[in-house]
């Protein structure tokens, strides 16, 4: 099998990806180090080309430069190719998980890469009559991309697509009143981002005594190896309140050694509840 990558000159082979991640992992924020191989080789081949890196030794000197670091965090994300993807499991929020958790609750996105997943998450909040009473923490390791995520600005990828997820959740198409494309920019209504929070943070990393009633984790946690996969979804499940919710991929499962913990709401839609009532 071939474990080597060549992209624009840089030749990526295990040993090369080893010393590349132990040197951005020297930075806040860059420990790259628990993703998987063959992640990091598609990964970082996307980086150089999009930076124009021909060397590593080029690379690594250039990681003193903080503009240059937050770029190569900003294309080390793996965005969400379309808006309310898998209309399943946003009908599931608002049937099963809105019901439980009542008009006032917090929620975090502990890896933020694109907009197109919270303002899905947005429009459902304001279509239930929740945008003023819940509190949104988005975190990303770029400061570039939270900003622009701030900004309610997305690249137009499928905008009818984006439009049939919306109106496969059997709502009224209100879809024009949230968003408007300019020039290939797909424009997000900021008034209802007045209760998020966005801050610069490493995936799946929350302060010390902070708690949510949901957290939003899909199709994150895929990309890492085994221990780091374990690890991180630990510290995750740590931060939910007890009787609050955790969303993964439909593709992704739950560590086993957090099976004690967690109770499956909804199979199909990978959302899981934590054990025990919150305040008790």
């Amino acid at each position: 099998m071939n474990k080597t990558c060549f992209c624009m000159g840089v030749t990526l082979g295990i040993n090369e990806l080893k010393a590349v991640t132990s040197e951005m992992a020297r930075y806040e924020n860059m420990d790259y180090t628990g993703l998987s191989f063959s992640f990091l080789k598609r990964r970082l081949a996307y980086v150089f080309d999009k930076l124009r890196v021909r060397k590593l030794v080029t690379f690594s000197e250039r990681l003193k430069e903080i503009d240059f670091r937050d770029d190569v965090k900003y294309y080390m994300a793996v965005k969400v190719t379309e808006m309310f993807r898998d209309p399943g499991f946003w009908r599931s929020v608002r049937h099963n998980l809105f019901p439980a958790l009542g008009k006032e609750f917090n929620v975090w996105f502990p890896d933020t890469p694109s907009g197109e997943e919270l303002f899905s998450f947005l429009v459902l909040l304001k279509e239930n009559e929740l945008i003023d009473s819940v509190k949104v923490i988005c975190q990303h390791p770029s400061e570039k991309l939270c900003n622009e995520i701030s900004e309610g600005v997305l690249e137009v990828k499928d905008p009818e697509l984006n439009h049939s997820n919306y109106k496969r959740l059997e709502e009224r198409d209100r879809f024009e009143t949230y968003f408007k494309e300019e020039n290939g920019i797909l424009r997000f209504d900021k008034a209802l981002l007045k209760n998020c929070h966005f801050r610069v943070g490493a995936p799946g990393v929350a302060e010390e005594e902070e708690m949510f009633d949901f957290i939003v984790f899909r199709n994150s946690g895929i990309n890492y190896a085994y221990g780091r996969h374990e690890e991180l979804f630990k510290n995750i499940v740590d931060h939910i309140h007890p009787g609050g919710f955790l969303a993964i991929g439909v593709k992704e499962s739950i560590p086993g050694n957090l099976n004690d913990f967690l109770m499956v709401v909804d199979e199909k839609e990978s959302i899981f509840r934590k054990a025990g009532i919150k305040n008790e």
